[in-house]
């Protein structure tokens, strides 16, 4: 017999984001598991991947999550930034300029500081007050047993907190990414905003059943946190993952005569280092004397001005290709003609493991990751699926050529297909299902 559970998932199909991903996947595999979903999440007009409507599952879903007035309010102010940007006389240098001659007054100090209080907070937050009420009847009238929360935004935990305290059901915290202890948030973060945030956290976790991270290594790093202040056991994680079912055909493997094409799918932003990579890829065509016909670099997403210069300063510009984005479920379609797939964290992201692995599992081409997380090595070394090199320029270069010999032999590349089911969505569903039966025993 089924049981129904609230899945607090801000983020949800028709959005094409992590964590909408894993709500769909789970929403997906979990009724066949005995736990159906109510799911309360954002409007389906929000941001939404018009490609992905038809993956809306077959469930009760309450996209009562950033309505109303409060909503209405904000994206009237948004659109009033952006037409007052495009009717700017200033261009962006002035901007800066004017910013920057203005020294803050000794009396927006105090001001700064209590606003600096709420500095970890995400865009959502404030929808969360006007959610309760709403939530609350939506999971009374579904019956639901227990609370779930798709973490990302993080915001998904006040929500769900909340509503545990109300109710008194379990309530399960999925994080997926680390939260108070990963280095890019608490960098933006002022002293008393960390302080802030540290306390939400434990309180939060002093009330759930079960905290699940996506890493192995983040799991570790949380329970050494808490150590002494919430037991080991209650820590525990699940990868992120990929359905094969919803992933149209890749295209088919280059041919050893075709170019050398790198694909990273994703935005190059800052965090993720992409200079490094562009400056290995310069030295990497020095060395192997490729002309722009014997190499491609495509990105999908959006490419930082500061990286954009990076191509220009370095004589890449005709090696560098850019594409329009690509659903997940289409992304087969451009992936699968890769000669590798790129994938780039920065030296903060030890404990993470990027979202992009499984859509590159998916589409069965070599993989290249340039990170700080070891994990990827294990996962690598079960699939055959690739190799992950540390943030070092010669690491980069090496493991570029290793690639291109590979390419222009035409060698097969054949990971190991019962291996990489292991980074599938019905595992990943069966350890969240049984530690929602762990919790409601």
């Amino acid at each position: 017999m089924s049981r129904r559970f609230l899945m607090v998932s801000p983020y949800f199909v028709p959005m094409n984001y992590v964590g909408a991903k894993r709500a769909l996947h789970l929403a997906r595999h979990l009724p066949e598991l005995g736990w159906d979903p109510a799911v309360y999440c954002m409007p389906e007009e929000f941001e939404l991947d018009p490609a992905l409507c038809s993956l809306i599952p077959d469930c009760p879903i309450d996209r009562g999550f950033r309505t109303g007035s409060l909503a209405r309010w904000q994206d009237r102010k948004a659109q009033a930034a952006k037409d007052r940007a495009a009717s700017s006389q200033y261009t962006a240098q002035e901007q800066q300029s004017a910013v920057a001659q203005g020294a803050p007054s000794p009396l927006t100090l105090p001001f700064r500081a209590f606003k600096g209080l709420f500095s970890p907070f995400d865009r959502f937050t404030a929808h969360v007050p006007g959610s309760v009420l709403r939530a609350r009847r939506f999971l009374k009238a579904q019956g639901c047993e227990l609370i779930y929360a798709n973490a990302g935004p993080f915001s998904a935990i006040f929500l769900a907190d909340t509503l545990a305290r109300i109710t008194g059901l379990p309530l399960i915290l999925d994080l997926r990414d680390p939260w108070t202890i990963e280095p890019n948030y608490r960098a933006g973060w002022t002293p008393g905003g960390r302080k802030v945030m540290d306390r939400i956290e434990a309180r939060a976790f002093r009330r759930a059943s079960r905290i699940i991270l996506n890493t192995e290594a983040s799991r570790d790093a949380y329970i050494e946190a808490y150590d002494g202040r919430i037991p080991a056991d209650r820590f525990t994680y699940v990868r992120n993952q990929f359905d094969p079912e919803l992933y149209g055909s890749p295209a088919p493997a280059p041919a050893a005569k075709d170019a050398f094409r790198i694909i990273y799918y994703g935005h190059l932003r800052p965090t993720k280092n992409a200079g490094l990579f562009l400056s290995a890829l310069r030295q990497f065509i020095d060395a192997h004397s490729l002309e722009p016909e014997m190499l491609e670099f495509i990105t999908l997403g959006e490419v930082t001005a500061g990286d954009a210069a990076a191509i220009e300063e370095l004589g890449l510009t005709e090696y560098v290709h850019h594409r329009p984005w690509l659903p997940f479920t289409d992304s087969p379609s451009l992936l699968g003609s890769a000669s590798l797939l790129l994938d780039l964290m920065g030296p903060n992201h030890h404990l993470q493991i990027s979202g992009k692995i499984y859509d590159y599992l998916a589409s069965g081409r070599p993989i290249l990751s340039v990170s700080p997380c070891t994990e990827l090595d294990e996962i690598f070394s079960q699939t055959g699926a690739g190799e992950r090199v540390d943030l070092d320029e010669d690491s980069i270069v090496s493991a570029l050529g290793r690639a291109l010999n590979a390419h222009q032999d035409a060698r097969p590349f054949s990971p190991d297909k019962d291996a990489v089911s292991r980074y599938t969505a019905r595992p990943a569903a069966e350890a969240i299902a049984h530690v929602f039966d762990e919790a409601t025993r």
